[in-house]
């Protein structure tokens, strides 16, 4: 049976076009990103979504996002910039990478 529910992003919607709807890998989890800078994680759980955490990236519409294959890091890029956020969800933690070796 096949029935409408709730939109995962209901409780912050985005300001612009998502670019990134991914399931998290394990948990119960779904992300947005979007042109409007910000990377959201929402609870999945079929009747309010709670949003988890969002984090703003200033003056980088994120062009794409995706969980780690762990799970535990969100990696975000722009079409705008050469460089891509390194998002640490257990730690909280957002880091910018400039170059890579």
């Amino acid at each position: 049976q096949v029935k409408k529910c709730l939109h995962a992003n209901s409780t912050r919607p985005s300001e612009d076009r998502l670019t990134t709807v991914q399931f998290h890998p394990s948990a119960q989890v779904v992300m947005t990103a979007g042109l409007d800078q910000s990377v959201s994680l929402f609870q999945v759980d079929g009747k309010t979504n709670p949003k988890i955490q969002s984090i703003h990236l200033e003056r980088f519409p994120v062009h794409k996002a995706q969980f780690s294959v762990d799970g535990e890091t969100v990696i975000a890029t722009s079409l705008k910039n050469k460089m891509f956020y390194l998002y640490d969800m257990m730690e909280g933690c957002v880091s910018p990478v400039h170059t890579v070796r």
